[in-house]
């Protein structure tokens, strides 16, 4: 595993997964070049020579954007398919051991610094991403590092930071999340909210830092236990937080209650497709100070409806895995969640063992499948013949098997986020952001399933005689 993103970086090139571009400007050529490579599932992209700024003052994009990258930086084995890693995941998860992060006393992101005054986040290359967006962002591959007030937990999440000046940035944070619960705590008291963000580093701790753990487990202990060994953090000066000693840029700052100061955050293109959320009064972090590394190179992982499913849902699978069988679901046999943000169709193969197990397991996923803009909107339970993975395969069970009449179930009231696009008007006005859920069962009716038409495949017998002899036309 790589502890900064320079190794992760110069791995990927060394196996041909890495183009550089010289020359590129920071508003709209970045972005554009960027969701043009991810159309085609291109490689990873290393800027330099960025208009307006000097050389080596990089931007690296479409870095997880192949099944490779993202089991180099994951820390997945490269061997595995599709859902053996959600399995590896829950083996890990079952074996979990907290492993806190180690203070030292210095790193390579304090090769620089900037404090007070002398604050520019525009120092920086942080390019607008997409012509709709209201600015510039430099959080969209960013670690944002808070500490619960009351427990003393830290959280790393994944969230979007809009520039909105040299020495202030948005500080947008969905419903629900951990990061927005924390720094409520700190304004009910009327205090400011401690934050550090962290725009490039550690790729393992951002895989953490897109994951929803659970309350109270920190991302620094799973990357550690992960790793095995503590990440290296430096105690922030002003924060007290922990900064990711391998950073490529970090800041500290602190977060004032709303009615201090809050600045109208958006449009922004987001993971959904759409530039959903529009424009509104958002939070803020007034930054204090920044670190940063020689030749630092800002982490881009802006949001596109081009790659919409290049996310492995290991973390969202995962946990739905193990809350299906906790709740005593029996016979589940894989699991998948496609769509934006691999988290909003959500497919669990089954084994049939009695009456109504489908709809069964289809109502208890719905309920576990929680958090955030959309997640669980679409459940589906297939036949343990169909891999929940293969999108191809799922799509051929709904249309061979689910009764419209029968078979599908709409169940309201369930958490979603102002990102969710169909939120209408009115709901947004009135803060009301809750979704229904559709639950699909596309099984073979169990009463008949002994009477279902046979599946026109070839055999595996069929299969392999075919391969052994045909091998050098059909490969």
């Amino acid at each position: 595993m790589f502890d900064d993103l320079r190794g992760f970086i110069q791995a990927l090139d060394e196996r041909g997964e890495l183009k550089r571009i010289e020359g590129a400007h920071w508003d709209l050529e970045i972005g554009p070049i960027s969701y043009i490579v991810a159309e085609h599932r291109g490689p990873g992209l290393l800027f330099d020579n960025i208009k307006g700024y000097p050389k080596g003052y990089r931007v690296a994009t479409n870095i997880f954007h192949t099944e490779l990258g993202q089991k180099l930086g994951f820390g997945l084995p490269e061997n595995l398919d599709k859902v053996e890693t959600i399995q590896w995941w829950r083996d890990k998860w079952a074996a979990y051991k907290t492993t806190p992060p180690l203070e030292v006393e210095s790193g390579p992101v304090m090769e620089n610094t900037m404090t007070d005054e002398e604050v520019d986040i525009l120092k920086f290359p942080v390019p607008k991403w997409h012509e709709l967006d209201g600015g510039r962002y430099i959080g969209t591959g960013v670690v944002t590092i808070t500490r619960d007030p009351d427990e003393g937990w830290l959280n790393c999440g994944t969230y979007r930071v809009m520039v909105h000046d040299a020495k202030t940035l948005g500080f947008y944070v969905s419903p629900g999340k951990h990061a927005r619960i924390m720094r409520e705590k700190y304004w009910s008291r009327g205090e400011k909210c401690p934050v550090v963000m962290s725009f490039g580093g550690d790729p393992l701790l951002f895989g953490m830092s897109i994951t929803p753990l659970p309350w109270g487990v920190s991302e620094f202990d799973m990357a550690g236990y992960l790793k095995g060994k503590s990440v290296e953090v430096i105690v922030g000066k002003y924060t007290g937080l922990p900064i990711p000693a391998t950073a490529e840029i970090a800041i500290e700052g602190f977060s004032p209650p709303p009615d201090v100061d809050s600045r109208p955050e958006g449009p922004f293109g987001e993971w959904t497709g759409y530039y959903a959320s529009g424009t509104r009064e958002e939070p803020v972090v007034q930054i204090k100070s920044i670190y940063y590394r020689n030749n630092p190179i800002l982490h881009g992982e802006p949001p596109e409806k081009a790659f919409l499913d290049i996310w492995f849902p290991y973390y969202n699978a995962a946990y739905l895995w193990d809350g299906l069988e906790k709740a005593g679901m029996h016979g589940i046999k894989g699991v998948w969640v496609h769509g934006p943000g691999n988290r909003v169709v959500a497919v669990i193969s089954i084994k049939q063992q009695h009456l109504g197990h489908a709809k069964q397991v289809g109502d208890m996923a719905a309920g576990i499948m929680i958090g955030g803009a959309c997640t669980g909107r679409y459940v589906i339970v297939v036949d343990d013949d169909i891999d929940p993975a293969n999108l191809n395969e799922v799509v051929w069970a709904v249309s061979t098997r689910v009764n419209p009449e029968t078979a599908i179930d709409i169940s309201r009231g369930y958490l979603t986020s102002p990102l969710d696009p169909m939120i209408p008007p009115e709901k947004r006005k009135a803060n009301d952001f809750t979704t229904a859920k559709v639950i699909i069962n596309a099984c073979r009716p169990y009463h008949w399933r002994d009477q279902f038409p046979k599946v026109n495949t070839m055999s595996d017998d069929l299969r392999q005689k075919t391969m052994n002899k045909w091998s050098h036309i059909i490969e």
